[in-house]
């Protein structure tokens, strides 16, 4: 299939924010509008979409319709001919990635790596998800020394299902995935095929629409400080007595807030961790 690329350029951004984390918030909303594949850049992003879809939609809508404050946005359709993205990927962009001795995450087209115990199936459609971010990377390596087996997990902000499918993988009973998204729950699925996992179940939904009841033993929430400062009253509700929360999605100064969060609303901090260029995770417990 061809597609058509464009060139999306940051003018301005939240100072809180680093521009690979707006340009995974940014592919979220311009998949639901049909763009399939996306290329990190320095201060932007080229997002690509089949060519005859791109004659259907408006690119000035699908940009002025991101809802992020303080983000400024320009954008101009490549001068080069639409390319075959999956043949551009395969041979360019994405390779497998090693998360730690135990695992690695590969595309269907790369060869098995028999010298880890999980090689992980991904269907690179999207740049993000695939375990090249570092709280991705961060996240999936911490629930390797977890104990998951016969746990109920829920996974908020699924993405591609990779964290989902690690989960179950590692023993999980069941995984609920959650996603916003649209295109996040068909990867998700998509990606549970691949890997041959029918114990997940993906829903489009958010923090509001989680049960009331104690339901899961462990929550890993990889998404953004604020959504977690905020969702955080709803994990805990939902959260099993002795059940732990695992955020990411933020750095090591924002550690502090998101304790004194945790801890207002009766969690006790009981481990964090901080990886390449800042990023950092966190868990709590539910001990009472």
């Amino acid at each position: 299939m061809l597609y058509h690329c464009y060139k999306i350029n940051y003018i301005r951004r939240p100072e809180e924010l680093d521009c690979e984390t707006v340009s995974d918030l940014l592919s979220q909303s311009l998949a639901e509008y049909g763009f399939e594949s996306f290329e990190y850049q320095p201060n932007g992003l080229y997002a690509y979409i089949p060519t005859e879809l791109s004659k259907q939609i408006d690119i000035k809508e699908a940009v002025s319709n991101f809802p992020l404050p303080g983000l400024e946005i320009d954008y101009e359709a490549e001068e080069q001919p639409d390319i075959d993205w999956n043949h551009e990927w395969e041979s360019k962009y994405f390779q497998p990635v090693r998360i730690n001795e135990f695992c690695r995450i590969r595309a269907p087209f790369h060869p098995e790596d028999k010298t880890v115990d999980f090689d992980i199936l991904i269907s690179p459609k999207m740049a993000f998800g695939t375990g090249n971010h570092q709280t991705t990377a961060l996240v999936a390596d911490t629930l390797f020394f977890l104990d998951l087996l016969n746990l109920q997990v829920l996974d908020m902000g699924c993405g591609t299902g990779i964290l989902s499918i690690i989960a179950s993988l590692r023993g999980a009973k069941t995984v609920t995935a959650i996603d916003i998204d649209n295109w996040a729950i068909e990867n998700t699925r998509e990606n549970a095929r691949l890997n041959k996992i029918d114990n997940i179940t993906s829903l489009v939904a958010d923090a509001s629409q989680l049960p009331c009841v104690e339901t899961y033993d462990l929550i890993v929430a990889n998404i953004m400080r604020n959504v977690l400062l905020e969702d955080m009253p709803q994990y805990t509700q939902c959260l099993k007595r002795g059940g732990k929360l695992l955020m990411s999605g933020f750095y090591a100064e924002d550690i502090q807030p998101l304790k004194e969060r945790a801890v207002s609303l009766g969690l006790t901090p009981i481990d964090h961790r901080t990886g390449k260029e800042g990023w950092s995770i966190l868990i709590v417990s539910k001990l009472k």
